[in-house]
């Protein structure tokens, strides 16, 4: 029994492990949507049809340092690392986007468009994705703070944290192009409820990596074996 314990909890010990976020080597980037100052845009469209450009956009890095990007602000997310071609500090930041909705209104659908930089664009060499792994999910979350105006680690946490607005896996293919994530049904209604009241609507940002292959396969015979364990103890039992 003694044995069969500590095998049980080999497993549940690898199973933690496959699902823990890959971390990026110091100094090394992992991140999306760089170098955008000053170029492409961060726009909402709403019903398909209907168009709003960021009022502001930025970024909180993990110091609650904010840049207060305004209209033409870089929106990056993620590491820019200072041992690479991004030439960064190293922190991680979480982006912000604001738009003037008081016009919005009968909102049923709602996309957000943000730009990628091409490579070498605007001082990117390697284009606005940069990172130690093939893809990064980016997700998208309500904003209870205001982030034109609050710094600290109130408002870096708020941009990636509450309800999920959406979600969308990014990589290198998508450098020099429009990244486009559908909102979900709780977007649109936080839109038809900023469109009632302060008429702006804010969303945030984060990236964390997409598991690899090989870390579903590990998951998966993990708990083969763990299923198999707790099957064979109940028959000694």
């Amino acid at each position: 029994m003694i044995k069969n314990n500590k095998l049980v909890s080999t497993v549940a010990c690898i199973l933690g492990l496959a699902v823990l976020p890959s971390v990026a080597s110091a100094g090394l980037s992992d991140h999306t949507f760089a170098w955008t100052h000053n170029v492409g845009s961060a726009q909402l469209v709403l019903n398909g049809s209907t168009t709003y450009t960021a009022t502001n956009r930025g970024w909180v890095d993990e110091f609650g340092t904010n840049n207060f990007g305004g209209a033409t602000g870089n929106y990056i997310a993620g590491t820019c690392g200072s041992s690479d071609s991004c030439g960064g500090s190293d922190t991680f930041a979480n982006n912000y986007f604001a738009f003037d909705v008081h016009r919005a209104i009968g909102t049923t659908s709602a996309v957000l468009n943000l730009y990628q930089p091409a490579v070498g664009e605007n001082g990117g060499a390697n284009g606005g994705f940069l990172s130690q792994s093939a893809a990064l999910l980016y997700t998208l979350f309500d904003v209870s703070g205001n982030p034109l105006s609050d710094t600290g680690l109130g408002i870096f946490n708020d941009l990636a944290s509450g309800n999920s607005y959406g979600s969308i896996s990014v990589d290198s293919s998508s450098n020099g192009s429009i990244v486009s994530i559908t909102l979900n049904a709780a977007a649109v209604a936080a839109i038809d409820a900023a469109y009632n009241s302060t008429g702006t609507f804010f969303i945030g940002g984060t990236v964390s990596p997409v598991p690899e292959p090989e870390t579903y396969g590990m998951l998966l015979a993990g708990l083969g074996v763990l299923g198999f364990m707790v099957r064979r103890r109940n028959q000694v039992a």
